[in-house]
């Protein structure tokens, strides 16, 4: 908690008042001059963690619905993750940046995640060239879009980005810019199978 780092509630009123810990939330700071943002209604987060290596910015904001066993790792320095109002998660939802400085996901509004979401900005350990050392594989950022439903057991990497409305079905792996909006992708990796499309919430 201390070393610069601080964590906030933003209440309905949109009052930002510091805190010193959160409901149903595990907050570990590694590093120095870390924030952790909290919009809305704390009690709808339960069984989750948020791990922050120095200089990282975490911001979730209000949701009228449950998040249940949301993780978020920021490992690298400087890492940037925004999670927009109205996120639903049913049952497990793993963020990771790092250990790369300066990477980012960014989650739109009224998304919906079902069980078992990986969405990893990085893979976590290096691929060297042989002939050139050169690092193969840095990470890169990810974007999803407002109102994207990310079925079971769907994962997106590095560089990864799914364009809003769209829906992305269980099991899909997304690996590179899913464009289209108003859209279903499906696949390892994710391709897009029907365009012209919406979802809701609500059962048929």
């Amino acid at each position: 908690m201390f070393k610069g780092n601080k964590i906030y509630r933003i209440d309905k009123k949109g009052v930002k008042r510091q805190i010193f810990w959160v409901p149903g939330v595990h907050i570990s700071f590694k590093g120095r001059n870390s924030e952790v943002v909290i919009s809305g209604h704390l009690s709808n987060i339960s069984f989750s963690r948020i791990v922050c290596a120095n200089n990282c910015k975490i911001f979730i904001g209000a949701s009228a619905y449950r998040i249940k066993k949301l993780l978020i790792l920021a490992r690298g320095d400087n890492s940037f993750i925004s999670i927009g109002e109205n996120l639903s998660v049913t049952n497990k939802c793993e963020i990771v940046t790092g250990p790369e400085s300066g990477l980012s996901v960014v989650i739109g509004k009224d998304c919906m995640f079902a069980k078992n979401i990986l969405i990893r900005a990085t893979d976590g350990h290096r691929v060297v060239d042989l002939s050139s050392g050169n690092i193969l594989n840095y990470g890169k950022n990810i974007n999803i879009g407002n109102h994207v439903w990310l079925a079971n057991n769907v994962m997106v990497l590095k560089g990864g980005s799914v364009s809003e409305h769209s829906v992305v079905s269980a099991g899909s792996v997304v690996t590179r810019t899913c464009d289209v909006p108003n859209a279903v992708y499906a696949g390892v990796p994710a391709r897009l199978v029907k365009s012209d499309i919406d979802w809701a919430r609500e059962s048929p």
